[in-house]
């Protein structure tokens, strides 16, 4: 009897094995890979500003200590056009839908905006982090850079539009 219920479980055992599913590496779009960067980039970023807040820190200051990392990589000598082409390049990356429309330019400055931007905060908080909260984290990170680059940094919602101004100093 124990024979027999020892060969039914082991039999038991080698059907579950042999009809586990196999897996294989996904083949994703161009979209698709997009779409998982920007995920895991907004995940880190309010995932660092929940934690941040946690701390007793605010987003604002969150985003200053994250500036101040970033500085390095800019170099003030390439001037106003640098900074202003590489801020259009990252915030047009925001998210794989953004629109991005220049309002105004000349040589010392730049006005644009960006549609889209909240689309991860239509439902409401993401990771327990605001739109608000995230525009406050953003402000800290462009301002920290622009004050190294010597450039005047605004930004607001206006019309369900992130705009966005730069002025050389």
């Amino acid at each position: 009897m124990k024979n027999s219920l020892l060969l039914l479980l082991v039999l038991f055992v080698a059907v579950e094995l042999s009809a586990q599913q196999q897996f294989e590496v996904p083949q994703l779009s161009n979209e698709q890979k997009a779409e998982v960067l920007y995920s895991h980039v907004l995940a880190y970023n309010l995932s660092g500003i929940s934690y941040a807040k946690s701390k007793g820190d605010s987003p604002q200051k969150y985003g200053e200590y994250v500036g101040n990392l970033f500085k390095p990589f800019w170099n003030p000598g390439e001037g106003f056009p640098a900074f202003a082409t590489g801020m259009m390049y990252i915030l047009a990356g925001l998210h794989p839908d953004n629109a991005m429309q220049i309002v105004y330019q000349d040589k010392k400055s730049l006005h644009f905006k960006l549609k889209n931007v909240d689309l991860s905060f239509k439902s409401g908080p993401a990771y327990a982090i605001t739109y608000d909260e995230f525009l406050e984290c953003a402000y800290g990170i462009i301002s920290a850079i622009a004050e190294h680059m010597n450039v005047e940094f605004s930004h607001k919602m206006a019309d369900g539009w992130y705009e966005v101004k730069l002025i050389e100093k």
